[in-house]
């Protein structure tokens, strides 16, 4: 198997945020990546309907692709809600301390 493909992308798909985003920075990062996925995977479908033939190769690759995008939309979302959880609890702390 060649080093480039769907577990080469999977390995190598990172996403570093800015630590000074905000929860909303990152939830319209992931909508971004998303949005890639989503159009990417419409062409394709688009590509292959028209198409005589398709390279299964290239197909593979492709799809890895969309995957990877996915992913990346993924990371974003999740490091969004961990931001979300960490303000949530750092606001009830907070409260907690007032009342006491």
């Amino acid at each position: 198997m060649s080093t480039l493909g769907e577990p080469w992308l999977t390995r190598h798909t990172h996403y570093y945020a800015d630590p000074e985003a905000t929860a909303t920075d990152l939830l319209n990062d992931a909508t971004e990546w998303l949005q890639y996925a989503r159009h990417t995977t419409a062409l394709l479908a688009e590509l292959i309907d028209d198409a005589d033939s398709v390279d299964e190769s290239h197909l593979a690759v492709t799809m890895g692709g969309v995957s990877a995008l996915v992913e990346l939309g993924m990371r974003c979302a999740i490091q969004a809600h961990g931001k979300l959880l960490w303000q949530q609890s750092q606001t009830e702390t907070v409260e907690d301390s007032c009342n006491t």
